[in-house]
Protein backbone atom coordinates (compact mmCIF):
# COMPACT_ATOMS: atom_id res chain seq x y z
CA UNK A 1 0.00 0.00 0.00
CA UNK A 2 1.28 3.54 -1.02
CA UNK A 3 2.20 5.45 2.37
CA UNK A 4 3.38 8.90 1.16
CA UNK A 5 0.95 11.48 -0.05
CA UNK A 6 0.01 11.95 -3.52
CA UNK A 7 1.09 14.60 -4.88
CA UNK A 8 0.54 15.67 -8.84
CA UNK A 9 0.58 18.80 -10.83
CA UNK A 10 -2.18 21.04 -11.04
CA UNK A 11 -1.92 20.21 -15.12
CA UNK A 12 -2.21 16.66 -14.53
CA UNK A 13 -5.39 16.38 -13.33
CA UNK A 14 -7.09 14.21 -15.51
CA UNK A 15 -3.86 12.02 -16.03
CA UNK A 16 -3.86 8.13 -15.15
CA UNK A 17 -1.50 8.05 -11.36
CA UNK A 18 1.03 5.01 -10.77
CA UNK A 19 3.04 5.36 -7.61
CA UNK A 20 6.91 4.71 -8.11
CA UNK A 21 8.34 6.59 -5.03
CA UNK A 22 7.71 7.13 -1.97
CA UNK A 23 8.92 10.49 0.18
CA UNK A 24 12.04 12.65 -1.38
CA UNK A 25 15.52 11.55 -2.11
CA UNK A 26 16.31 15.50 -1.41
CA UNK A 27 13.73 16.40 0.99
CA UNK A 28 15.96 19.25 2.22
CA UNK A 29 14.22 21.98 0.33
CA UNK A 30 13.91 24.92 2.63
CA UNK A 31 10.13 25.88 2.08
CA UNK A 32 8.94 22.16 1.80
CA UNK A 33 6.83 20.52 3.74
CA UNK A 34 5.17 17.73 1.30
CA UNK A 35 7.50 15.03 2.80
CA UNK A 36 7.94 15.68 6.35
CA UNK A 37 8.43 12.02 8.14
CA UNK A 38 8.01 9.70 4.55
CA UNK A 39 10.83 7.83 4.16
CA UNK A 40 12.21 7.83 0.90
CA UNK A 41 11.99 4.42 -0.82
CA UNK A 42 11.43 3.16 -4.62
CA UNK A 43 8.78 1.08 -4.64
CA UNK A 44 9.41 -2.99 -5.86
CA UNK A 45 8.64 -4.15 -9.14
CA UNK A 46 6.03 -6.32 -7.60
CA UNK A 47 4.30 -2.84 -6.07
CA UNK A 48 4.24 -1.37 -9.62
CA UNK A 49 3.01 -4.33 -11.10
CA UNK A 50 0.17 -5.12 -8.72
CA UNK A 51 -1.08 -1.49 -9.22
CA UNK A 52 -0.43 -2.02 -13.00
CA UNK A 53 -2.82 -5.22 -12.76
CA UNK A 54 -5.82 -3.17 -10.42
CA UNK A 55 -5.82 -0.53 -13.08
CA UNK A 56 -6.07 -3.24 -16.00
CA UNK A 57 -8.91 -4.44 -13.97
CA UNK A 58 -10.92 -1.81 -12.86
CA UNK A 59 -10.28 -0.30 -16.44
CA UNK A 60 -11.14 -3.04 -18.41
CA UNK A 61 -10.87 -2.95 -21.87
CA UNK A 62 -10.75 1.18 -21.23
CA UNK A 63 -7.17 0.56 -20.60
CA UNK A 64 -6.34 -0.10 -23.91
CA UNK A 65 -6.87 3.43 -25.02
CA UNK A 66 -4.76 5.27 -21.91
CA UNK A 67 -1.94 7.11 -23.50
CA UNK A 68 -0.57 9.13 -21.13
CA UNK A 69 0.79 8.41 -17.57
CA UNK A 70 2.10 10.20 -14.44
CA UNK A 71 4.49 8.24 -12.31
CA UNK A 72 3.90 9.60 -8.60
CA UNK A 73 6.52 10.44 -6.72
CA UNK A 74 8.66 13.87 -5.40
CA UNK A 75 11.30 12.78 -8.26
CA UNK A 76 11.17 9.33 -9.46
CA UNK A 77 13.76 10.08 -12.25
CA UNK A 78 16.18 9.34 -9.48
CA UNK A 79 15.82 5.96 -10.27
CA UNK A 80 18.61 4.49 -12.79
CA UNK A 81 17.95 4.44 -16.25
CA UNK A 82 17.70 0.59 -15.54
CA UNK A 83 15.29 0.49 -13.11
CA UNK A 84 13.39 3.22 -14.64
CA UNK A 85 12.93 0.87 -17.95
CA UNK A 86 11.91 -1.93 -15.99
CA UNK A 87 9.45 -0.43 -14.67
CA UNK A 88 8.33 1.11 -18.27
CA UNK A 89 8.48 -2.18 -19.45
CA UNK A 90 6.08 -3.12 -17.55
CA UNK A 91 3.41 -0.14 -18.12
CA UNK A 92 3.90 -1.41 -21.64
CA UNK A 93 3.17 -4.81 -20.76
CA UNK A 94 -0.22 -3.67 -19.19
CA UNK A 95 -1.18 -0.24 -20.91
CA UNK A 96 0.28 -1.11 -24.38
CA UNK A 97 -0.55 2.20 -26.19
CA UNK A 98 0.52 4.42 -23.79
CA UNK A 99 2.14 7.13 -25.66
CA UNK A 100 3.82 9.43 -22.97
CA UNK A 101 5.16 8.97 -19.66
CA UNK A 102 5.51 12.23 -17.44
CA UNK A 103 6.90 12.78 -13.96
CA UNK A 104 9.14 15.18 -11.71
CA UNK A 105 12.70 15.34 -12.09
CA UNK A 106 15.33 17.18 -10.53
CA UNK A 107 17.94 18.81 -11.90
CA UNK A 108 20.46 16.43 -10.28
CA UNK A 109 18.88 13.62 -11.48
CA UNK A 110 19.07 14.53 -15.34
CA UNK A 111 22.65 15.31 -15.03
CA UNK A 112 23.42 12.00 -13.21
CA UNK A 113 22.19 10.29 -16.92
CA UNK A 114 23.85 10.21 -20.04
CA UNK A 115 22.96 11.57 -23.15
CA UNK A 116 22.41 7.23 -24.26
CA UNK A 117 20.21 7.05 -21.32
CA UNK A 118 17.82 10.22 -21.99
CA UNK A 119 17.58 9.11 -25.64
CA UNK A 120 16.45 5.74 -24.78
CA UNK A 121 14.16 6.95 -22.29
CA UNK A 122 12.41 9.05 -24.57
CA UNK A 123 12.02 6.67 -26.97
CA UNK A 124 10.39 4.62 -24.59
CA UNK A 125 8.02 7.48 -24.02
CA UNK A 126 9.41 9.81 -21.20
CA UNK A 127 8.38 12.99 -21.80
CA UNK A 128 7.00 16.35 -20.47
CA UNK A 129 9.64 16.53 -17.18
CA UNK A 130 8.21 18.56 -14.38
CA UNK A 131 11.27 20.70 -13.08
CA UNK A 132 11.56 22.31 -9.89
CA UNK A 133 13.35 25.58 -11.77
CA UNK A 134 11.94 28.18 -8.92
CA UNK A 135 14.49 30.83 -9.97
CA UNK A 136 16.95 32.22 -12.23
CA UNK A 137 19.74 33.25 -9.65
CA UNK A 138 21.80 30.71 -7.92
CA UNK A 139 22.18 32.38 -4.46
CA UNK A 140 18.58 32.28 -3.87
CA UNK A 141 19.11 28.75 -4.70
CA UNK A 142 21.40 28.05 -2.35
CA UNK A 143 19.32 29.44 0.31
CA UNK A 144 16.68 27.64 -0.55
CA UNK A 145 18.87 24.39 -0.13
CA UNK A 146 17.53 22.91 -3.56
CA UNK A 147 20.79 20.46 -3.61
CA UNK A 148 21.35 22.29 -7.42
CA UNK A 149 22.32 26.29 -8.93
CA UNK A 150 19.83 28.01 -11.49
CA UNK A 151 23.25 27.31 -14.35
CA UNK A 152 23.05 23.61 -13.74
CA UNK A 153 18.94 24.02 -14.47
CA UNK A 154 20.13 25.50 -17.64
CA UNK A 155 22.63 23.48 -18.62
CA UNK A 156 20.50 20.32 -18.22
CA UNK A 157 17.65 21.85 -19.77
CA UNK A 158 19.67 22.74 -22.45
CA UNK A 159 20.23 18.54 -22.47
CA UNK A 160 17.05 17.86 -22.42
CA UNK A 161 16.13 19.86 -25.74
CA UNK A 162 18.80 18.46 -27.20
CA UNK A 163 17.68 15.02 -27.09
CA UNK A 164 14.08 15.83 -27.56
CA UNK A 165 12.06 15.14 -24.22
CA UNK A 166 9.83 18.61 -23.71
CA UNK A 167 9.79 19.75 -19.73
CA UNK A 168 7.93 22.33 -17.79
CA UNK A 169 9.55 24.74 -15.23
CA UNK A 170 8.21 25.32 -11.73
CA UNK A 171 8.48 28.56 -10.48
CA UNK A 172 8.05 30.35 -7.52
CA UNK A 173 7.91 33.90 -6.34
CA UNK A 174 9.48 35.18 -3.59
CA UNK A 175 12.11 33.13 -3.56
CA UNK A 176 14.69 36.36 -3.21
CA UNK A 177 13.19 38.13 -0.73
CA UNK A 178 11.87 41.54 -0.19
CA UNK A 179 13.54 44.38 -2.32
CA UNK A 180 15.03 41.52 -5.14
CA UNK A 181 11.97 40.67 -6.78
CA UNK A 182 12.77 42.46 -10.02
CA UNK A 183 16.36 41.50 -10.26
CA UNK A 184 14.90 38.32 -9.88
CA UNK A 185 12.22 37.77 -11.95
CA UNK A 186 14.87 39.26 -15.07
CA UNK A 187 17.04 36.23 -13.86
CA UNK A 188 13.91 33.75 -14.15
CA UNK A 189 12.83 35.28 -17.61
CA UNK A 190 16.31 35.11 -18.74
CA UNK A 191 16.94 31.57 -17.99
CA UNK A 192 12.92 30.96 -19.22
CA UNK A 193 13.52 32.07 -22.73
CA UNK A 194 17.03 30.26 -22.67
CA UNK A 195 15.37 26.44 -21.71
CA UNK A 196 12.67 26.63 -23.77
CA UNK A 197 9.80 24.94 -21.52
CA UNK A 198 6.46 24.08 -22.74
CA UNK A 199 4.72 25.06 -19.83
CA UNK A 200 5.38 27.13 -17.04
CA UNK A 201 3.90 26.82 -13.34
CA UNK A 202 4.11 29.22 -11.02
CA UNK A 203 3.03 29.22 -7.25
CA UNK A 204 3.93 31.92 -4.39
CA UNK A 205 6.44 31.28 -1.79
CA UNK A 206 4.56 30.40 1.28
CA UNK A 207 6.33 29.71 4.73
CA UNK A 208 4.54 26.37 6.32
CA UNK A 209 4.95 25.40 10.23
CA UNK A 210 8.36 22.86 10.61
CA UNK A 211 9.90 24.23 7.40
CA UNK A 212 13.16 25.72 7.71
CA UNK A 213 11.95 29.06 5.86
CA UNK A 214 9.34 29.41 8.84
CA UNK A 215 12.47 29.15 11.37
CA UNK A 216 14.15 32.00 9.12
CA UNK A 217 11.82 34.37 8.85
CA UNK A 218 10.80 34.44 12.58
CA UNK A 219 14.53 35.02 13.50
CA UNK A 220 14.60 37.67 10.90
CA UNK A 221 17.37 35.88 8.02
CA UNK A 222 14.44 36.08 5.37
CA UNK A 223 12.08 38.83 4.87
CA UNK A 224 9.23 38.46 2.91
CA UNK A 225 8.49 40.43 0.06
CA UNK A 226 4.67 42.15 0.09
CA UNK A 227 1.90 40.54 -1.93
CA UNK A 228 2.43 43.62 -4.15
CA UNK A 229 6.32 42.96 -4.60
CA UNK A 230 5.17 39.12 -5.46
CA UNK A 231 3.10 40.51 -8.31
CA UNK A 232 5.07 43.14 -9.71
CA UNK A 233 7.66 39.95 -10.14
CA UNK A 234 5.51 37.72 -11.96
CA UNK A 235 4.39 41.11 -13.84
CA UNK A 236 7.92 41.53 -14.76
CA UNK A 237 8.55 37.58 -15.11
CA UNK A 238 5.75 38.00 -17.86
CA UNK A 239 6.48 41.14 -19.48
CA UNK A 240 10.10 39.76 -20.15
CA UNK A 241 9.14 35.82 -21.64
CA UNK A 242 9.64 35.23 -25.44
CA UNK A 243 8.37 32.32 -25.39
CA UNK A 244 5.27 31.97 -27.59
CA UNK A 245 3.90 28.55 -28.15
CA UNK A 246 4.93 28.45 -23.87
CA UNK A 247 1.63 27.74 -21.65
CA UNK A 248 1.82 29.77 -18.79
CA UNK A 249 -0.01 28.37 -15.33
CA UNK A 250 -0.37 30.61 -12.12
CA UNK A 251 -3.65 29.42 -10.69
CA UNK A 252 -2.56 27.75 -8.02
CA UNK A 253 -4.16 28.24 -4.45
CA UNK A 254 -1.24 30.18 -2.87
CA UNK A 255 -1.37 32.08 -6.06
CA UNK A 256 -2.89 36.00 -5.43
CA UNK A 257 -4.06 36.01 -9.05
CA UNK A 258 -5.11 33.08 -11.17
CA UNK A 259 -3.96 33.75 -14.55
CA UNK A 260 -3.11 30.80 -17.31
CA UNK A 261 -3.24 31.08 -21.07
CA UNK A 262 -0.71 30.74 -24.01
CA UNK A 263 1.67 33.24 -23.71
CA UNK A 264 0.80 34.25 -27.83
CA UNK A 265 -2.67 34.53 -27.63
CA UNK A 266 -3.40 35.47 -23.89
CA UNK A 267 0.27 37.18 -22.46
CA UNK A 268 -1.97 40.48 -22.68
CA UNK A 269 -4.78 39.37 -21.28
CA UNK A 270 -2.67 38.41 -18.03
CA UNK A 271 -0.87 40.74 -17.83
CA UNK A 272 -4.00 43.12 -17.06
CA UNK A 273 -5.51 41.10 -14.49
CA UNK A 274 -1.94 41.46 -12.89
CA UNK A 275 -2.23 44.96 -13.38
CA UNK A 276 -5.61 45.24 -12.19
CA UNK A 277 -4.76 43.08 -9.21
CA UNK A 278 -1.66 45.14 -7.70
CA UNK A 279 -4.18 48.11 -8.23
CA UNK A 280 -6.74 46.61 -5.86
CA UNK A 281 -5.04 44.76 -3.71
CA UNK A 282 -5.79 43.77 -0.19
CA UNK A 283 -1.91 42.72 1.54
CA UNK A 284 -3.63 40.97 3.80
CA UNK A 285 -5.99 38.80 1.46
CA UNK A 286 -3.98 35.38 2.12
CA UNK A 287 -1.36 34.50 5.31
CA UNK A 288 2.15 33.52 3.87
CA UNK A 289 3.67 32.77 7.63
CA UNK A 290 3.51 29.33 9.33
CA UNK A 291 0.68 27.81 7.56
CA UNK A 292 -0.53 24.74 8.18
CA UNK A 293 -0.85 21.70 5.51
CA UNK A 294 1.69 21.67 2.18
CA UNK A 295 2.47 23.27 -0.70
Amino acid sequence: MYKGTVYRPPLESNTLLLPITEGCSHNSCSFCSMYQGVVFRMLKVTEVEAYLQNIKLNYEEYSNYIKRIYLVGADPFVLSTKKLIERISLIRRYLPNIEKITMYARTDNIASKSDDDLIELKELGVDDLYVGVECGLNDVMKTLNKGYSADETCEQCLRLNKIGIKHNSLLMLGTAGRGRGQECARATAKLENEIKPVRILINTMTSFQGTKLEEDIKTGKFIQPSEKENLEEEMEILERLELPECYFWAAHPLDEAKIEGFLKENKQRMLDILSWKIEHLNENSIIRVSRVGTL
